[in-house]
């Protein structure tokens, strides 16, 4: 695995969040960088096995990514105090830009998964003008309705299997009452999103109708849906599909230009297994300018 550059950034009204630099900050800092925001019930691990996929790996040897680790959630956090008040997900969202700041990155694409992906349309929305574009896994810009408690007691199960990565559950209860008490964006998401978002959903995923509700909210134009058949956790399940969908995203931004295409063959050998018996690719492949746009509603 790549070495990771871990800086602590103090982030108003929310305390110091660790963030992971995966890439050469001076040779990338104006070039590709991603910003990504890890769910409830997970850490900023899950982007890094993600960015280390096979998939990922034109990508990753031209990109910086930037993975914030919201307090208390990497493994092994002792218990955050008792009188800690885990941030709202609009107080990450608002203040998220500081990490930008104090790296000096002036436009990211934000990258984010489950609460993750709450957290980073808040940041796209707040700021505007340091976003290249957004990619939202299963997510929602609706007020809590508690569905994600089950999927987040299964995750839970999974991370105690194995005691050296376990995740404290307490400060992984904090993230979740935060996360259950945001905030409804939908209504402000028209007016406030003047950039292109991607949002890609698993057909299993107790979200997929929150993420139709945002494409039909947002502008036809600036919104893409992907759903990926079969499975709930794209990042995870369907690794090298995720990585698919981002690259021809981030190339109908004008990023990347010179990376090619995922290859079936990678797609095929990736972590994810799943993807094995797909035989649908995104159909953009044999555009002249890949432009993730063209995509509306088109499973693969």
């Amino acid at each position: 695995m790549d070495s990771l550059k871990h800086h602590v950034v103090n982030l108003d009204n929310c305390g110091p969040v660790s963030v992971f630099l995966q890439g050469d900050l001076e040779k990338q800092r104006d070039g590709a960088v991603f910003l990504t925001v890890h769910d409830v019930g997970s850490s900023y691990t899950s982007w890094v096995h993600w960015v280390m996929d096979i998939s990922m790996e034109e990508v990753r040897k031209r990109s910086l990514f930037l993975h914030v680790s919201l307090p208390g959630q990497e493994h092994g956090a002792e218990d955050l105090p008792q009188e800690f008040a885990f941030p709202k997900m609009q107080e990450l969202g608002l203040n998220l830009v500081t990490v930008l700041d104090h790296l000096r990155i002036s436009r990211v694409v934000g990258l984010g998964d489950g609460a993750g992906a709450n957290i980073i349309t808040r940041f796209g929305m707040c700021h505007p003008s340091r976003v290249h574009g957004l990619v939202a896994i299963n997510s929602t810009a609706s007020a809590s309705l508690g569905r994600f408690m089950d999927s987040l007691k299964e995750k839970m199960k999974v991370f105690r299997t194995d005691e050296k990565k376990i995740l404290n559950e307490k400060n992984v209860s904090k993230f979740a009452e935060a996360y259950k008490r945001r905030t409804e964006i939908l209504p402000e998401m028209n007016k406030k999103i003047i950039f292109d978002v991607l949002l890609l959903a698993g057909t299993q995923s107790k979200y997929v109708g929150d993420t139709e509700a945002i494409h039909k909210q947002l502008s036809p134009g600036l919104c893409s849906m992907i759903k990926v058949e079969d499975v709930s956790e794209p990042l995870q399940e369907t690794p090298g599909k995720t990585a698919e969908a981002v690259l021809l995203f981030c190339q109908g931004l004008c990023l990347l230009p010179a990376v090619p295409q995922v290859s079936r063959t990678a797609r095929q050998t990736s972590s994810g297994n799943q993807e094995e018996n797909s035989n649908a690719a995104l159909s953009m492949r044999d555009y002249d300018r890949p432009n993730i746009r063209r995509l509306s509603l088109t499973p693969f």
